[in-house]
């Protein structure tokens, strides 16, 4: 039996490719301005289309901004683990604490300001449904079983572990809030060290 060969679709792959550019320019643009007053028409003109063509690569204005928000995720995530590891591998420590201390450190870089005022934003845009609500419970749910596992992994109780990670996502988000609202980064730091401090107690009393 002959099977019919597929030849690369080239149209395809150039649309492809054009649309990954202008996810990331859109997602440049995403992050500057924010989404609380975001206008198609002046997205589209700063990665040099029309309205109506930049909808045509992603169908929808809603379509549209999670596709930025997955991208700026994404990119962010990769951001953090790359601060996550060069703080692990310069430093000295062990322990839930120190992971924690550590990505306290790195969640909130000054140079990463911008992301955390992104997404306290569609946090709270979140509260009023779609097109928000999915992910903002997507992108929590994954930190709370991230921290969970490393709780668990202390030794923690599952109930305990799951019960922990979410005051600690809960309590960054709050204190990063806290720390744009007011600008008392100072504050914010002294509060996640005496979560942590006593996360560390609870876990030293573990049987």
């Amino acid at each position: 039996m002959n099977q019919v060969e597929h030849k690369p679709d080239g149209r395809r792959a150039r649309h492809a490719g054009k649309k990954e550019a202008l996810l990331s320019a859109a997602a440049d643009y995403v992050v500057e301005h924010g989404l609380t007053n975001l206008s198609v028409r002046p997205l589209a003109a700063a990665v040099g289309l029309t309205h109506r063509t930049l909808l045509y690569y992603f169908g929808s204005r809603d379509a549209l901004i999670l596709a930025v928000l997955d991208e700026v995720r994404a990119r962010d995530g990769r951001y953090i683990r790359e601060l996550i590891m060069a703080a692990m591998t310069a430093g000295s420590g062990s322990g839930p604490g120190h992971l924690l201390r550590v990505a306290w450190s790195a969640f909130n870089a000054p140079e990463r300001m911008p992301y955390v005022r992104l997404f306290q934003e569609v946090f709270a845009l979140g509260l009023s449904g779609p097109p928000y609500d999915a992910w903002v419970q997507s992108i929590a749910a994954s930190r709370i079983d991230m921290i969970a596992q490393t709780l668990r992994a202390q030794g923690c109780p599952d109930d305990r572990a799951r019960a922990g990670a979410v005051l600690i996502v809960a309590a960054v988000r709050g204190l990063q809030s806290h720390t744009l609202a007011t600008g008392d980064r100072a504050g914010a730091d002294a509060a996640f060290e005496e979560l942590v401090l006593g996360l560390e107690t609870q876990l030293a009393a573990l049987p």
